[in-house]
């Protein structure tokens, strides 16, 4: 029996359990094949809740992991950008030696940018990747309370 077959025989039933004269008596067989297909339907929904509350787990890891990344390459880019100001002070305006740190610096400016914006980027898939399991989990755990419900 489907679960929304056997959804539909519990209402039925729970319908003339409560005096609903129209209705003649239920097969005993019937409700009970009907309640282990839908115990069974909640079980295999409560099994892939917690698969999708694993996954968001990880997502939610992997996007910690990527913000620290960030942070590591704004602090060494951060620390390049001093040093290469120090020795270009220390050597002096229009030395080959300043034009060469300046150059670097640039290119370390240009590649921290471009891991920022690779981060940004994974930050942004991660959580429309979290928003949309967290919207299937949501949709899960209501149709488990649907079926645990009293209708």
């Amino acid at each position: 029996m489907k679960t929304e077959k056997a959804i539909q025989v519990l209402r039925d039933f729970n319908l003339w359990r409560r005096g609903n004269e129209e209705m003649e008596q239920p097969d005993p067989h019937t409700i009970g094949e009907a309640i282990d297909d839908v115990l069974m339907a909640i079980g295999d929904m409560e099994m892939e809740a917690e698969l999708y509350r694993g996954t968001i787990n990880g997502w939610e890891d992997k996007w910690k992991c990527t913000v620290e990344l960030a942070a590591n390459a704004r602090a060494e880019l951060e620390e390049e950008r001093k040093e290469g100001e120090e020795q270009a002070r220390l050597l002096g305006i229009g030395s080959e030696r300043e034009a060469k740190l300046i150059a670097e610096r640039d290119l370390w400016r240009a590649e921290a940018q471009r891991w920022r914006e690779q981060a940004l980027d994974l930050e942004a898939q991660i959580e429309t990747a979290i928003k949309r399991l967290q919207w299937r989990q949501d949709n899960l755990d209501r149709g488990i309370k649907e079926l645990k419900g009293d209708y």
